[in-house]
């Protein structure tokens, strides 16, 4: 639950839980992500991008040293930190350039980044909004990987409008990319209910917008057609968000460096998923279980939803989301709120 904010001189991490919530590096930066704690030291990472110097800079924070050093010999388009589970069960990033998609592992002896899906043809004109990987190949430590990874990008027919397309890729190198939607307002790569330790392949979980305005959500389930590609079954279930009752509300953003895609915000934690509708700040929350998308709570924050995230809550139990939100009086202000999804079911 960790925020970054940084500029040119220091770097502030704000936690929603800690006293005091805000800490102050003398770490500048063009831009910077926080891990999770990896280890029961609690020890985090900061990795940092210059983009003047095309350089990624790991800090580890309780020591403020610098881990690792990566000089850029291409352009990095996106990035993000990546659970353990998703590259051989150490602190892993995802760094996307027009050539591909790279796992880089700081802690690792070689820290060399090693790409994981090329991107080809089909998504090299494709502005990246947001990337996340799903499934496991079953493995453990350092021969545990993701299964597949999952590209929201714009579409170029869509005239800049809210609509995305979700872009599916196998986790093997010389992937093969798959076009899942051209129509979508968010998506995410959801657990499919009663998976164990074997290798299992996600649930590709995404929202489309009906003809009346309301909210269509939408559940399919990934297959692999070979190594080096993957498929999507018809939809299995679906659940109607009705928007109606929020049709008149429209809460302005935030100047947003990445713009106001996607529309909907889509998250998961085991079987708990919630959608986010940000500029009706509303909140919907599904259990996913076998027979279907059961509802578990729906709420109106009253805000623009800048940015969400999930976590297991520490006080209640369960799954917890974590909101980032624009000030509804005035836009350039934050707000943080959590929602326990297990105090909602109680």
């Amino acid at each position: 639950g960790a925020i970054s904010i940084c500029g040119s001189e220091k770097t502030i991490i704000w936690r929603d839980d800690n006293v005091p919530p805000g800490l102050t590096y003398p770490i500048g930066a063009s831009g910077a992500i926080v891990s999770d704690h990896m280890d029961e030291d609690g020890s985090e990472f900061l990795c940092c991008f210059l983009a003047k110097e095309k350089r990624m800079v790991v800090f580890e924070l309780s020591t403020r040293t610098v881990v690792v050093e990566l000089q850029m010999t291409t352009k990095l388009n996106y990035w993000r930190f990546l659970p353990p589970e998703a590259g051989e069960d150490t602190l892993c990033f995802m760094l996307v350039t027009p050539v591909g998609g790279f796992h880089w592992m700081p802690l690792d002896e070689s820290p060399r980044p090693r790409q994981v899906w090329k991107r080809g043809p089909e998504l090299q004109s494709k502005k990246l909004v947001s990337y996340e990987e799903g499934g496991t190949n079953g493995l453990d430590g350092p021969d545990m990987l993701s299964k597949v990874g999952m590209l929201l990008v714009t579409n170029s027919s869509a005239g800049g409008g809210s609509r995305l397309e979700s872009w599916l890729l196998p986790i093997c190198g010389d992937s093969q990319p798959v076009c899942a939607s051209e129509d979508v307002l968010g998506a995410c790569l959801c657990r499919p209910p009663d998976v164990g330790y074997e290798a299992w392949m996600p649930l590709l979980l995404f929202v489309v917008e009906a003809e009346n305005g309301d909210l269509v959500v939408c559940v399919s389930a990934v297959t692999e057609t070979s190594e080096v590609s993957v498929g999507l079954t018809e939809v299995m279930t679906d659940a109607l968000i009705e928007m109606a009752p929020y049709q008149e509300l429209d809460y302005e953003a935030p100047p947003l460096a990445m713009g106001t895609w996607p529309e909907v915000l889509c998250c998961s934690l085991g079987s708990t998923i919630v959608i986010i509708a940000r500029r009706k700040g509303l909140v919907v929350a599904y259990e996913l279980a076998d027979t279907g998308l059961e509802l578990i709570a729906q709420e109106h924050v009253g805000h623009f939803v800048v940015d969400a995230v999930m976590r297991y809550s520490v006080v209640e139990g369960g799954a917890e989301i974590v909101l980032l939100m624009a000030d509804s009086e005035n836009p350039r202000d934050g707000r943080v709120g959590t929602f326990c999804f297990r105090a909602a079911l109680g």
